[in-house]
C-alpha cells in the first residue's frame, strides 16, 4: 500500500514540478534558450526534496571506502573464541545528513586482548525522509545507509577457524 501511495505523491510533485517550471520561465521568449532552461530547472526543482540524500550519500560512502576496514593480526586471532565488545554509536560532525559511527572489538575470551577491530556507519535519511517516515523508518532514500565488514568478518571467520560469542 505505501508504495501506491509513493507512487501517487511522485505523479504529483511531477505534475507540480512541471507547471512551477513554467511558470519560472513564463517571461522568456520562446527559443531553444527556453527549453533548455525549462529542462534544466524541472530536474533541479524535482530533485530538490532528495538532494540532501544524494550529497549525503556521496560523503557516506566515502567514510565507508576510508574508515570500514578489518584491524586485525592473523597470528594472534587464528583459531581463537572472540566476544564481541562494541561501543556506543558517535555522530560524525559535518555531514549533510546525520551519520553515526560504531566502532567494533573482538576481544579474545580468555585474556581480554582486542583481536579484531573495525568500524561501522549507520545513515539517517535527509529532511523529507525523516518528515514522512513511511513505515517509521527514515533511512535515506538514495542509498542504503549501512555500511561495516559483514562479508569480510565471515570469510575471515572462515579461513582463520575464528569461534565469534556475543554477550
Amino acid at each position: 500500500m505505501s508504495g501506491i501511495i509513493l507512487l501517487f505523491i511522485l505523479a504529483i510533485w511531477f505534475y507540480s514540478v512541471k507547471k512551477i517550471s513554467w511558470f519560472c520561465i513564463s517571461k522568456i521568449q520562446s527559443g531553444t534558450k527556453k527549453a533548455v532552461i525549462h529542462k534544466v530547472l524541472f530536474v533541479l526543482i524535482f530533485i530538490a526534496p532528495v538532494a540532501d540524500d544524494i550529497i549525503g550519500g556521496f560523503q557516506f560512502r566515502a567514510l565507508c571506502k576510508q574508515g570500514a576496514k578489518l584491524i586485525y593480526d592473523v597470528e594472534k586471532v587464528r583459531g581463537k573464541t572472540v566476544l564481541w565488545s562494541g561501543m556506543p554509536r558517535t555522530k560524525i560532525k559535518n555531514t549533510i545528513i546525520p551519520i553515526e559511527e560504531s566502532i567494533v572489538d573482538w576481544v579474545d575470551v580468555n585474556t581480554g586482548e582486542i583481536l579484531i577491530k573495525y568500524k561501522e556507519y549507520y545513515a539517517t535519511g535527509g529532511w523529507l525522509s525523516r518528515f514522512i517516515a513511511f513505515n517509521s523508518v527514515t533511512r535515506p532514500y538514495t542509498f542504503h545507509g549501512v555500511c561495516g565488514v559483514k562479508d569480510e568478518l565471515i570469510q575471515l571467520q572462515n579461513e582463520l577457524n575464528i569461534e565469534r560469542k556475543y554477550r
